[in-house]
């Protein structure tokens, strides 16, 4: 079952297969280019169905009155969006595991019966990889980019930009002090000036010229 385009009245390629389809690339955290190839569309059309979805519930939120034909777009944005932030959450979970050393490599169960007692026993053993300390500073880096990442200052760089600006307010405070106490300075002199030379009266207007 095809969709028809709303605004141009033709049919649209957007099918529930390609939607699926774009879904499920997406969920593994494949970018749009082979998202597209997925779903045997171009990028472009896949990236104008997105922003055409993501524009339409944008509009929604703000108390616009939805229309019919963005529904399938709204529908694939949607859960683009949920299959994508899944999967990267899901991602980053195992890369903590990985920097902490908590991430499961194989588990082997074992059931026995206890020769003692006659229960049954089961025992569980778990393997975990080492922990890598390069997996949280991945993490790190672009989380907090700006302590962390590659541009990140150092503690010493830091204490001494701090230390420069404050310099630097310190003056531009003490200069604005100095402005403001010789502009006071000034207005009092003048003020002084104008009382003791009071200004002289206007000379009288010349007569005018006779005819």
């Amino acid at each position: 079952m095809k969709i028809t385009h709303g605004r141009t009245g033709r049919p649209c390629l957007l099918t529930p297969g390609r939607v699926d389809a774009i879904v499920k690339a997406s969920a593994v955290g494949a970018n749009t280019v082979l998202a597209a190839e997925a779903a045997g569309i171009s990028r472009a059309t896949l990236n104008r169905w997105i922003a055409r979805g993501r524009e339409a519930a944008e509009a929604r939120e703000h108390g616009a009155l939805p229309d019919p034909d963005d529904d399938a777009f709204v529908d694939l944005s949607r859960r683009v969006d949920a299959a994508r932030a899944k999967m990267a959450t899901s991602a980053l979970a195992r890369v903590l595991q990985a920097g902490a050393g908590s991430l499961v490599l194989n588990e082997r169960v074992r059931t026995y019966t206890d020769p003692d007692t006659g229960q049954p026993v089961e025992e569980r053993q778990t393997h975990y990889l080492r922990a890598d300390w390069r997996a949280a500073a991945w993490w790190l880096a672009r989380v907090f980019p700006e302590h962390y990442g590659p541009r990140a200052k150092s503690w010493d760089q830091t204490l001494d930009e701090f230390a420069a600006e404050e310099f630097h307010g310190d003056t531009a405070r003490a200069e604005a002090a100095e402005l403001a106490g010789l502009a006071e300075r000034l207005q009092s002199v003048l003020a002084l000036a104008a009382d003791d030379n009071p200004p002289a009266e206007l000379p009288a207007p010349l007569p005018s010229p006779t005819a």
